[in-house]
């Protein structure tokens, strides 16, 4: 499993869990903002992904909540607040569901899957900053042992859909200290992959959740010049 620490190790600590098919480069403009502004940001990345290894099993949101818990065990957190984009969504949902006891209190859920009936695959552009940076799908495909048995794991059985439980819980949830779990959903507008309907089923769900929207956001809002400045604000306001 390959990881990445950025920041003050006094600054408070969140962990940015990336989507299906781009890897930690997903955050490129995210990640140093927020260590910029003195929190201590963890990227990694999932199985199957990037640079850690793609092991033989199947990719449901028990194998990444697992990774993550192992990993936090062996950076010696004691507990972290969690971002997820599109299926990193559905892994941060799990996650907290799961392991509230790891959490510092805050979880924000950006483009978030986790009860999609399909996910949409759309045509993106050479403007399009996320399709720049999907070379790197390319790359994996090529170079990373078990990329594409993964892949069509997550499409079968991954954290895509079917975690209606991992919202609700989210609704009154307590971390170990007592303190209700707060929730901030991120969404853009004109979103593509994940309809923006999407954001608010989770609200529905969640209903003390905090609703971003970013106006005419697509799925790339996290590298687009001009979106990826409010998706940052937005996390590290919530955050404060």
């Amino acid at each position: 499993m390959r990881y990445w620490l950025l920041g003050p190790e006094s600054g408070t600590r969140v962990v940015l869990i990336h989507g299906i098919s781009t890897p930690s480069i997903t955050w490129k403009f995210i990640a140093p903002y927020l260590a910029e502004h003195g929190y201590r940001v963890l990227l990694y990345d999932l199985y199957g992904k990037g640079y850690s290894e793609a092991p033989k099993t199947i990719y449901n949101a028990n194998l990444f909540i697992t990774q993550l818990a192992l990993l936090l065990q062996y950076l010696q957190w004691d507990a972290t607040h969690v971002v997820g984009f599109s299926m990193g969504g559905g892994v941060a949902a799990a996650f907290a569901a799961f392991f509230p006891h790891l959490l510092a209190g805050k979880v924000i859920l950006m483009a978030s899957a986790g009860m999609m009936q399909q996910l949409r695959v759309t045509n993106r552009n050479n403007t399009d900053p996320l399709a720049v940076l999907g070379g790197i799908r390319k790359l994996q495909a090529e170079s990373l042992p078990g990329y594409k048995m993964s892949m069509e794991s997550c499409f079968k059985d991954g954290p895509l859909r079917g975690l209606e439980w991992a919202f609700d819980k989210l609704s009154g949830l307590r971390t170990v200290s007592g303190r209700p779990v707060q929730v901030e959903l991120i969404h853009g507008t004109e979103e593509e992959v994940v309809p923006y309907d999407e954001c608010l089923r989770i609200k529905q769900r969640v209903s003390s959740a905090k609703l971003v929207s970013i106006e005419g956001g697509n799925h790339d809002f996290v590298a687009r010049d001009g979106h990826w400045q409010q998706v940052a604000q937005a996390i590290a306001g919530f955050l404060a």
